[in-house]
């Protein structure tokens, strides 16, 4: 029999020298390789799957969305146009579609209607009378004549002039530094706590066992200071449950997977509150590759510093030996995710490389890759040290330093509202969704602008069906109460002229079976964009990377469980 890996060999070396014959270590060894069979072969079928779906063309239903607007979203026209066209990615049911035209003060336009039988089933043509100097807006609503599914939105444009209004920009410095301190803490919540879960999950010796009880500490301190940024909501309601199972967790009650519960509630709260959240199309797996994105990112960056605490006393030879192995498989996987996700966000939020030049957002997200970069060249050789048995204190440092630099470029990021055109020639608008009892709330200004914006409020319930009917929505910007129009039973429509770009207040009050459900909302104005011409698009590059890097990232994966633990250390 040939000895099949280093690992096999000692296994023989400490049967022989233990009393055992040659042909006992053969058996010693072919028992070892049995047991540890099954586990591998399960994995090798979950990794050929996920192979598998990921060589196979996407096969998923992407909705109807609008790709194209003539007048454009935006657009000042020096005379009224006679007709509005719009095109969509996929045929939609003209006789259920609508679309209608309203005045800057969200009055109905008389005189303009939907044209039948324009020819082509993806656009809706829409006839337009005479119209004076001023903003107006065409709210839309197209089915697809696929699977039925319904958006809405509203293309904005001037006649005669822009109704823009003069810019001042606030200072937004205070913005950033209290999203860099909130970074930081949800850093030192998931780092900490992920290599409690997947690296320090059952201690074998003492000393493993204080560095898995000062990981605890640590992240019970973080959640302290992130309560004290917010002191209401739902984060507070993660975050209070989070230090009530570290200390279960501390006293040995619960298992440490647990801890992974309010942190993927915090994740999906991050998603919701980002830019994401105001894509109108491919909604949830925006949110869900934003989850994803900040928690591979946090827990990266977490981890970093978190090793000084696991390092902070005792034999660190020995404990970096043992953890060696599990953290690599942790760091690797966090990285591959962070690629991943960032490359598929980028894509929906980066109409083309030319933004990414031209725009502050797109300088910030480059500026991000650039310090993920320093980060990661930091990160091999942190790694390439500690396989050589030894403790890089102060390389894993610099890396925990760069590690808080780039927040405050995703601290400034956030703050930032992606590039204009992000979807062809239709500029994004801002969306800001909120929840209370099961009433659910959405509203989305367009262009979100200084000047007139177009507010689009949803309102509806999460039951079905619903405990009661929604009897009305009052919305109140700042001290000001806006009038809504009612379009449908869930769908109203006013308009808002924003004074200057900056934050905004937005409350938004449900009416339902005599009571009143208030929903805050925060809106950011953004400043006037700056029009560029299209170009090539971003999103079919970045998406390819990010599927062949998910891919090597399975094959590797596939190879090291091939390998086997009992391959070359």
């Amino acid at each position: 029999m040939t000895v099949g890996s280093s690992d096999d060999g000692r296994v023989m070396k400490r049967a022989v020298r233990r009393g055992g014959s040659y042909r006992r270590a053969v058996g010693a060894v072919s028992r070892r390789r049995r047991e540890g069979e099954p586990v591998r072969h399960r994995c090798l079928l979950l990794l050929a799957g996920v192979l598998l779906l990921c060589a196979l063309p996407s096969v998923a239903v992407a909705h109807t969305e609008l790709v194209r607007a003539d007048p454009a979203d935006g657009a000042v026209l020096a005379e009224s146009p006679g007709l509005a066209r719009l095109w969509f990615s996929g045929d939609i049911t003209a006789s259920r579609s609508t679309a209608r035209l309203v005045d800057e003060h969200g009055v109905m336009v008389l005189g303009a209607g939907v044209v039948a039988g324009s020819g082509d089933p993806r656009v809706i043509a829409v006839q337009l009378p005479r119209l004076a100097d001023g903003t107006y807006g065409l709210l839309w609503e197209a089915v697809a004549a696929r699977d039925s599914h319904t958006t809405s939105g509203t293309v904005t444009f001037s006649v005669g002039h822009s109704g823009a209004l003069s810019v001042h920009r606030p200072s937004t410095s205070g913005g950033v530094l209290v999203r860099w301190v909130w970074l930081l803490a949800l850093a030192g919540i998931v780092g900490p706590l992920a290599l409690v879960v997947f690296v320090l999950r059952v201690p074998s010796d003492p000393i493993a066992l204080a560095a898995r009880q000062r990981l605890l500490i640590a992240a019970a301190c973080s959640a302290v200071v992130a309560i004290g940024i917010h002191r209401t909501g739902l984060r507070l309601v993660c975050l209070v449950v989070l230090c009530a199972l570290v200390g279960l967790v501390l006293t040995e009650r619960v298992a440490s997977v647990v801890l992974l519960v309010p942190i993927g509630g915090l994740m999906w709260l991050e998603a919701t509150g980002s830019h994401a959240a105001a894509l109108s199309s491919g909604h949830f797996a925006a949110l869900l590759a934003d989850a994803v994105h900040a928690f591979a990112g946090l827990l990266w960056l977490g981890a970093v510093p978190a090793l000084l605490l696991v390092f902070w006393h005792g034999p660190r030879t020995e404990l970096a030996r043992s953890l060696r192995r599990p953290f690599s498989v942790v760091a690797a996987g966090s990285v591959l995710l962070v690629l991943v996700s960032g490359l598929y966000s980028a894509g929906l939020q980066v109409a083309t490389p030319r933004w990414l030049i031209a725009s502050t957002y797109g300088r910030l997200l480059l500026l991000k890759t650039a310090l993920l970069g320093v980060i990661g060249l930091l990160g091999l050789l942190n790694a390439w040290r500690l396989r050589r048995r030894s403790v890089p204190r102060h390389t894993i440092a610099a890396e925990a330093t760069v590690g808080a630099l780039l927040l405050v470029a995703v601290a400034a990021l956030v703050g930032q509202s992606p590039p204009a055109g992000a979807r062809a020639d239709v500029p994004p608008a801002l969306a800001r969704s909120g929840f209370v009892a099961d009433l659910v709330v959405t509203v989305s200004a367009t262009p979100n602008q200084p000047g007139v914006n177009w507010l689009t409020v949803i309102a509806d319930s999460s039951r079905r069906p619903a405990p009661a009917p929604l009897g009305g929505v009052d919305l109140r910007i700042g001290d000001q109460a806006v009038p809504l129009q009612r379009l449908t039973d869930t769908r109203y429509f006013a308009t808002y002229r924003a004074a200057s770009a900056g934050a905004v207040r937005m409350v938004a009050v449900l009416h339902r079976g005599g009571r009143e459900y208030a929903v805050p909302l925060d809106w950011n104005v953004s400043s006037p964009a700056v029009s560029l011409a299209p170009g090539l698009r971003l999103a079919p590059y970045v998406d390819g990377a990010a599927l062949l890097l998910l891919e090597l990232g399975v094959g590797v994966g596939a190879w090291w469980l091939i390998r086997g633990p009992g391959g070359r250390r």
